[in-house]
């Protein structure tokens, strides 16, 4: 978390500092990130950085935390329309994080979390990112198996958490692959969407 230092300065403030850091983070694996760069672009002191986070692992945290938060908002009312269907509501969420973050060139920032996930902390995605999605809606009173209909899979709470990791490792990927191929909104969506059905159906053919 930041310090209260953060908080006491301008929004303006903040906004820029986040934005550098957020540009350090998806240009950059997080073992090569650096301080002095993200001060530089955010036109700070290096005693301001320490101000505001204890380190550079504490920053990086927090802005992907803020990602997972506003995410969940919006999952929130995208679970109201899908009718308790994990392939619906997985299509939608991946189109909404397309439109926020293609202009903004920050797919990168979810590859390089999972990778400091794996390299730098020795995790887990399913242990570090989705057990608290879990605990998200166990704050409100729920959990994932009774937001969305998995027993017609066949699957319960730990079948569903291995398909919610397999999932966010292919949208990733999908991201990615949009960046290198320059694939357009409809492109990448279709692609999305057939590794979804994969998923979904199996790799046999099935009868019309």
């Amino acid at each position: 978390m930041p310090k209260k230092m953060f908080y006491n300065i301008p929004l303006e403030k903040q906004d820029m500092f986040i934005n550098a850091a957020i540009d350090e983070f998806t240009s950059k694996s997080f073992e090569n990130t650096s301080v002095n760069s993200i001060i530089k672009k955010a036109n700070i002191s290096r005693g301001s950085f320490y101000n505001y986070f204890e380190d550079i692992e504490e920053l990086f945290n927090f802005i992907f935390d803020k990602v997972r938060k506003e995410r969940f908002i919006f999952a929130n009312e995208i679970i109201k329309k899908c009718n308790r269907d994990y392939f619906i509501f997985i299509k939608k969420l991946f189109a909404y994080d397309f439109d926020s973050y293609k202009s903004k060139g920050r797919y990168s920032l979810f590859r390089n979390f999972i990778h400091y996930i794996v390299v730098n902390k020795k995790g887990s995605i399913r242990d570090i990112i989705i057990s608290p999605l879990n605990s998200d809606f166990m704050d409100s009173k729920e959990n994932l198996p009774s937001v969305f209909d998995f027993k017609k899979y066949g699957m319960g709470l730990e079948e569903s958490l291995d398909l919610i990791e397999m999932t966010m490792i292919i949208a990733v990927n999908t991201f990615l692959k949009s960046e290198s191929d320059g694939l357009s909104k409809e492109e990448v969506l279709r692609v999305f969407n057939q590794r979804m059905n994969i998923i979904e159906f199996g790799t046999r053919k099935r009868d019309e």
